[in-house]
């Protein structure tokens, strides 16, 4: 077992398997975040809901806008390197790093 960039590599040479993991990076953003993982319980998010993301309106209630980009860029190193299965739910919800409301911080902690 090797650690490179912070994922932790494990070779089984004889059934010619490499695994590639990143849950020690993921474990360290979530308790930066305070969301560790026994707060957090885990849900379903179909993709089809992404289609009912829409841009913040003047009324909808605001969110830290600099929090919301450093969940999205931490958990984006993630899937790009070892999780492609939230990838493309986390391009959808990158669309509104510049204008994020409380609807969006929710789909992303569903996701997370």
């Amino acid at each position: 077992m090797k650690k490179i960039l912070d994922i932790q590599i494990t070779c089984n040479r004889k059934a010619r398997i490499l695994r590639m993991n990143q849950t020690h990076y993921l474990h360290d953003v979530l308790e930066r975040l305070n969301m560790r993982q026994d707060k957090h319980k885990t849900t379903d998010f179909l993709m089809n809901e992404y289609d009912a993301l829409c841009s913040a309106e003047l009324e909808d209630v605001r969110i830290n806008q600099h929090e919301y980009q450093q969940v999205i860029e931490s958990f984006m190193y993630a899937a790009i390197h070892t999780h492609f299965n939230i990838a493309f739910a986390l391009n959808q919800l990158s669309q509104y790093l510049s204008n994020s409301a409380k609807h969006h911080e929710h789909a992303l902690k569903k996701l997370i």
